[in-house]
């Protein structure tokens, strides 16, 4: 099956504040609901599986969907500084691509999506956006601290490679935390993880769901880890979307 980005628009976010940012922009077929910028997490990109999947389920319901190739990810060739990203940096980039489409939009409805620490940034602008229809986060990660404690879990070994991998990242993350941000979102959020997930345990999937104010929905995923793909996974985003009345 082809990619969903391979149908997509290429556009560039060429805004000043930094290099430009390509952007995948896909338009569903029939009536236009809304659109959902969809947020791909650390060392990621817009035409992973996991993030094709989430762009699936939104087209089908005839979401127009944005997704961005952020900076400093290990997958994009040439992208900036790979060794060395912050989860601040995640968030700016992705608070850039917002602010470009909601000067471009025609859609009434606006969402965030996100994996991993998409759903982390996803959060962190959901809770300022506050014309924001829902939020639906995959595989979510909370804050810095859960990330570390999960990294922990795993062993030494683990906690190295990440202090070796991104230093930077690492010296910031105590101060990183998304909880305080859904709080005080008031638009409903929908949280889906796999349950042998090791990165971002259901643990604090849960208290990321916990965290909201609008919770609706919550589910973990059967076999499936931090990159959720395949039918169940597929049924499961179905239903969180109903779920949100996106």
């Amino acid at each position: 099956m082809a990619n969903w980005t391979d149908a997509a628009t290429m556009a560039s976010v060429d805004d000043g504040a930094g290099d430009a940012i390509p952007c995948h922009i896909s338009e569903p077929g029939g009536e236009l609901r809304g659109l959902v910028l969809l947020i791909h997490g650390r060392n990621g990109a817009a035409a992973q599986p996991q993030i094709d999947e989430i762009a699936r389920a939104y087209l089908a319901r005839g979401w127009q969907v944005a997704a961005p190739d952020l900076p400093a990810s290990l997958v994009l060739p040439g992208s900036d500084a790979p060794q060395d990203p912050t989860m601040t940096d995640h968030l700016d980039s992705a608070r850039r691509v917002l602010n470009w489409l909601r000067s471009l939009r025609q859609s009434p409805r606006f969402a965030l999506a996100g994996h991993s620490l998409g759903a982390y940034a996803g959060a962190m602008l959901a809770g300022d956006a506050g014309d924001l229809h829902h939020l639906l986060a995959v595989s979510p990660a909370l804050s810095g601290r859960a990330l570390l404690a999960a990294r922990r879990a795993m062993g030494p070994a683990a906690i190295a490679d990440l202090e070796s991998e991104a230093p930077r990242m690492r010296a910031e993350m105590e101060a990183c935390d998304a909880g305080p941000a859904l709080a005080r979102l008031d638009a409903p959020v929908a949280v889906l993880t796999g349950a042998p997930d090791g990165l971002t345990p259901p643990r604090f999937a849960r208290a990321y769901f916990a965290s909201a104010a609008e919770g609706r929905f919550y589910a973990t995923i059967p076999g499936q880890h931090h990159c959720p793909t395949g039918p169940v996974t597929a049924r499961l985003l179905e239903a969180a979307l109903d779920a949100v009345e996106a």
